[in-house]
């Protein structure tokens, strides 16, 4: 501290001012003297006063503080900088000039030429005065009255949460809202425009008489969002007008009703509770549709749909929860652009978690929405209970383990099937001296089942009565790969040849039990070494057996990698639960392999098949190229699937290829479009492309969307797409399209002024156009953030 004084006495005269200037009677940083006792009683001690000037005077004569050169003055996190300030006493008035800034507690700055302060500096005036809002926004006025330290009114003021230009002669942002009276309250935390109007590039474009908005310290708060607008020829002309209410720190809602010309009115709301063992949500959609296709699922009086979820604790290492995907129809949601989702699950479940070691019991009913799904096979499960002990290394060093699972299954149909599955599992692995590694592995597993009504496939239309089918498997085996390693100072090489033999009887598998889990079986590179390839309990693989296959990696040392798997399996006997097209039925499996290269962090290439062990033909290809250059990020994915009725669900085989880019124009302008063509039928699918804009405070796009899916009361549709968002006060523009993947959201359209990868309309390409890892998919969602107790 600096201060110029002439004598003690004139220096405890001006400590004792310099505090009087907050209005307060306590103890400077200053120690060298003491106020004087009248002083200390009339004003008592209540905090800490620091403060710092060049030099500091005091006039006794009329009782006025002048602090000159740098002065700093702070009180109670709120700090006072300025050239010159000037306290006096009789009046209480603070008067600061010169570079003034005053610090608040929350962040804010505000600026000024001339300041004059009363009541611990929270009343006053201010000539010119800008503010720097904690989000970087700035508000500013010609001049400002400021009311109890927590009420900022200026006149002709000014808010914009944009950066001026940089460049020479550019001072306007590039949007702002300017208004006869602008009042900051930093209590209600609102900022509210009277007699105001928009101007973009310094252009007025909308006026409103009174308008308000959050300040930016507030995270959530009621009212009215932007609405959102939208145009496709299946629904016509569309609005949406959101209103969010919070209604607790730990509650909210959203109301949000679509308006659409074609199919009347939309209802839809969102409701969110967080409480102290957990949280839930829900978000629900009604309409009574003008259009009634008859013959379709669209003819309804009524559709809706019911999307919820929930976790809570209920011990510790316990929790419950529940999952909820419930709808009218199997069109409704495609058909009003809420999911394009094909398999609904809903799910009510107990956890508990030790280690390695957990107990789940589940009850699940699902709904499929493909065509052809008949309503009456699909199942429910309740309960499920499954129990997966870890007893640890106990024997040889081994890891043993305990698993238990009991099912109770049934259909509309009539179709019945209880479960009480138990197996044990060992697996030790060992490295020779050689190289050699080895995992050993054993598995005992033992089977009873109660069923009635399973189907007989030999005899369509047939069925088994009430049967209990008990049945155990015992299994062992060894993997073996020899590692052979090259290094180099450019590169390094493993060539790992991986043989695995597996002994166990050929228990076949019956229809007495019904096949519910274990339908879908996917041989590739990644199961090619798995003990069974059935996805569930229903199915075992049995039957000694042999896999072998051979793994090429390459490693450098500026981080390019790539990696290559070939193998077979074999077995003694040829296996009939697998079926014709699966590639596990005979002796002799298909071949299955994967490439992957990386040369660098711009290139990703993948490549996943299987070759039919006879001819060679591929029975599956799937081909993924994620590619960056420059400005240009691109994304190739092409897959092939041979006939097979439980992968391709028809009798053909079904060929697919999708492309997407995102060029970026420029730092703020980007270039965006996907497309995705059916090759087997020779068509198109679906395109999307379009611009956009986003910088810190604006966003822009405008884009085009079209769907050739047509089944159903699902007709081929056109949508424009155009979206405005304004940083600190919303989005307007997209309403929600077709194609979107997230049920449960509103107005689709990804959160803006995150990072500059994310891209208006998503991630078109699959790889946004900047270095960091690929993101994930953007918050579809302009609403405010969850809800906090």
């Amino acid at each position: 501290m600096k201060f110029g004084m002439r004598s003690g006495r004139a220096f405890k005269h001006a400590a004792t001012a310099i505090v009087l200037i907050l209005g307060l009677g306590l103890n400077g940083t200053a120690k060298a003297a003491e106020p004087a006792a009248g002083a200390q009683a009339k004003y008592p001690q209540s905090g800490e006063v620091l403060m710092q000037a060049d030099n500091l005077t005091y006039n006794s004569d009329t009782e006025t503080v002048t602090a000159l050169g740098h002065v700093e003055i702070a009180y109670d996190g709120r700090i006072l900088l300025a050239d010159k300030v000037t306290y006096d006493q009789r009046q209480d008035i603070v008067t600061a000039d010169g570079n003034v800034s005053l610090l608040e507690p929350t962040g804010e700055v505000a600026f000024a030429d001339h300041l004059i302060l009363r009541n611990k500096m929270k009343d006053g005036v201010v000539q010119t005065l800008s503010v720097l809002l904690t989000d970087k926004s700035r508000l500013a006025g010609n001049d400002a009255v400021r009311t109890n330290g927590t009420v900022t009114t200026l006149h002709r003021g000014v808010y914009s949460p944009c950066k001026v230009c940089k460049e020479e002669g550019k001072t306007t942002p590039l949007w702002q809202i300017k208004a006869f009276r602008v009042i900051h309250n930093t209590e209600t935390k609102r900022i509210i425009y009277e007699d105001a109007y928009m101007e973009m590039f310094g252009v007025p474009v909308a006026y409103l008489p009174f308008f308000s908005h959050p300040d930016p310290t507030v995270k959530r708060q009621s009212g009215f969002l932007m609405p959102s607008f939208a145009s496709s020829s299946d629904l016509g002309q569309e609005v949406t007008t959101p209103y969010y209410w919070a209604i607790q720190p730990n509650m909210d809602v959203t109301l949000a009703p679509r308006f659409t010309t074609e199919e009347g009115l939309v209802y839809q709301g969102e409701y969110r509770h967080r409480i102290e063992s957990g949280s839930y949500n829900f978000f629900g959609t009604g309409t009574w549709p003008k259009t009634q296709t008859v013959g379709t699922p669209g003819d309804a009086d009524f559709r809706g749909s019911l999307f919820g979820d929930g976790r809570f604790n209920i011990a510790p290492q316990w929790d419950w929860g529940f999952k909820a995907e419930l709808v009218s129809d199997t069109t409704y949601l495609r058909k009003y652009g809420l999911s394009d989702a094909t398999d609904l699950t809903n799910r009510l479940y107990v956890e508990h978690f030790n280690g390695r070691s957990s107990v789940t019991a589940d009850g699940y009913y699902f709904r499929g929405l493909l065509p052809g799904v008949v309503r009456g096979d699909t199942p429910w499960v309740a309960p499920l209970i499954n129990i997966d002990q870890d007893f640890g290394d106990i024997l040889g060093d081994g890891r043993l383990t305990f698993n238990a699972n009991m099912m109770i299954l049934g259909t509309p149909n009539g179709l019945n099937s209880n479960r009480l599955s138990t197996s044990f599992n060992w697996e030790k692995s060992v490295t020779s001296k050689a190289g050699q590694v080895y995992r050993l592995f054993a598995n005992m597993r033992g089977d009873i089942y109660q069923t009635d009504q399973a189907p007989m496939t030999a005899v369509p239309g047939a069925i088994y009565d009430e049967e209990t089918v008990v049945r155990g498997l015992p299994l062992a085996g060894v993997e073996v790969s020899y590692p052979f390693v090259n290094s180099s100072t450019a590169i390094r090489q493993v060539l790992e040849p991986i043989a695995e033999v597996i002994v166990a009887p050929l228990v076949k598998n019956t229809d007495k039990i019904p096949n519910e889990d274990s339908l879908n079986v996917e041989f590739d590179d990644t199961n090619l070494f798995s003990e069974n390839r059935f996805p569930g309990y229903d199915r075992w693989e049995s039957g000694s057996r042999a896999s072998a296959g051979v793994r090429y990696s390459l490693y450098g040392k500026d981080g390019a990698q790539a990696s290559f798997l070939f193998g077979q399996s074999f077995r003694l006997e040829e296996d009939s639960s697998f079926s014709a097209s699966s590639g596990l039925r005979d002796q002799k499996s298909d071949y299955v392999g994967s490439t992957q290269v990386a040369p660098n962090d711009n290139i990703l290439v993948v490549h996943r098949y299987r070759l039919d062990q006879g001819n060679f033909k591929f029975k599956r290809n799937e081909f993924d190229v994620i590619a960056r250059t420059g400005p240009l990020a691109t994304q190739l994915g092409y897959a092939y699937f041979a006939q097979d009725p439980l992968v391709t669900a028809t009798t053909q085989s079904r060929e697919e290829i999708n492309l997407g880019a995102i060029l970026k124009l420029s730092e703020f302008w980007r270039l965006f479009g996907s497309t995705t063509r059916d090759l087997s039928n020779k068509e198109t699918i679906s395109n999307r492309f379009g611009i956009g804009y986003q910088d810190e405070c604006f966003g822009l796009a405008v884009g085009y969307y079209n769907s050739n899916i047509n089944y159903q009361d699902i007709e081929k549709s056109k949508t424009i797409l155009v979206e405005l968002t304004f940083k600190n006060l919303g989005s307007a523009g997209t309403g929600a399209a077709s194609g979107n993947a997230n049920a449960g959201v509103i107005n689709p359209g990804p959160a803006l002024f995150g990072p500059q990868k994310n891209t208006i309309f998503g991630d078109p390409a699959g790889w946004a156009s900047e270095k960091e890892s690929r993101p994930q998919n953007p918050t579809n969602t302009t609403y405010p953030a969850p809800a906090k107790e």
